[in-house]
């Protein structure tokens, strides 16, 4: 379990943001002055895999920010204040709160299946008030709700935040001591009540339409996925992965695509890609040996697909990060 981070002081510079959000976060061009925010931002690691952060920030300047790879995972989130343009790769991410008299709190339970290159654009004199729960992917299974929505990349499904919901998240953007273990419980349990009520909302929606599929087809293709995701079925064939599944491999090929937008090998292609991508980051393997996790013979055709998925050569991005 990782420690709450938490700012000293009202006024946040480029080296707080650094050491507070770590590792593949960037600022891709030198803003205009020292203090870039005013306020509170801080993040927690909880229990089980619930991670946390607030935000309650008053933008100096204008600012763009980057994250190499924003980890896989589901993502519960109330926005109070705030119109930021952020993407993920590429792909504009619908939430805007507005700003000052006119903003109006939004929700949403966004899905992530892979890593993703996090893009965010803000203008000075703008405020940002949001909460973001992140659910881990055991966190999910653990749950029993795997499978219970769509599971696609990047989908993203509204939701109303209640007035529970929304005191729970003014109390989240006033923490108390944050070390103190009675604190952190309480803070646990403010996430568990704001995702109670977006998955309450969300699982009473009729949502076949979204992916076509019958339930029982649905949980077998969230079951594959996790399969791929493991590791386990990076060395079988399609006819492997499909016995695996008890299940014909043209259906289970057609049923992939219907949910995920990609055939079963583009996905384990990507996921491999990512675990290399780690490889390099974390533990500063070499190129070659990330070309191997990633399941090419060929250096330079790992290099090819790296920079495809990623925007940078497998080099760059282990001596960047």
């Amino acid at each position: 379990m990782f420690a709450v981070k938490k700012t000293p002081s009202p006024v946040i510079d480029a080296d707080y943001l650094f050491r507070r959000i770590g590792e593949g976060f960037d600022i891709p061009y030198k803003p205009p002055r020292a203090e870039l925010l005013a306020g509170v931002f801080f993040q927690a690691g909880l229990r089980g895999g619930l991670g946390l952060q607030c935000t309650d920030i008053l933008h100096l300047c204008n600012l763009n920010t980057a994250f190499a790879l924003m980890p896989a995972g589901t993502k519960v989130i109330v926005k109070l204040e705030g119109n930021a343009r952020v993407k993920l790769d590429g792909q504009l991410l619908d939430l805007d709160a507005g700003d000052g008299e006119s903003a109006r709190p939004v929700a949403t339970v966004l899905t992530l299946t892979r890593a993703v290159r996090f893009t965010r654009s803000s203008t000075a004199g703008t405020r940002e008030r949001m909460v973001v729960i992140t659910l881990s992917p055991a966190w999910i299974d653990e749950a029993g709700l795997n499978g219970r929505l769509p599971a696609r990349h990047l989908n993203q499904l509204a939701w109303q935040p209640s007035q529970r919901t929304l005191g729970a998240v003014e109390q989240l953007l006033r923490p108390g001591d944050a070390e103190d273990p009675l604190e952190r419980l309480a803070m646990e349990g403010r996430c568990l009540d704001i995702v109670g009520d977006a998955f309450t909302q969300l699982l009473a929606r009729d949502h076949t339409s979204d992916h076509g599929l019958a339930p029982t087809h649905y949980r077998r293709i969230c079951r594959l996925r996790r399969l791929l995701d493991s590791g386990a079925a990076d060395h079988l064939d399609m006819n492997g992965i499909a016995q695996q599944m008890g299940c014909n491999a043209t259906t289970l090929q057609q049923h992939f695509r219907q949910a995920f937008a990609s055939t079963i090998f583009d996905y384990l292609r990507q996921r491999r890609l990512e675990r290399a991508a780690s490889a390099l980051r974390r533990d500063g393997v070499s190129v070659a040996l990330a070309a191997e996790i990633a399941g090419y013979a060929s250096q330079a055709n790992f290099s090819t697909a790296f920079r495809r998925h990623f925007g940078e050569s497998p080099r760059h991005f282990r001596n960047r990060c």
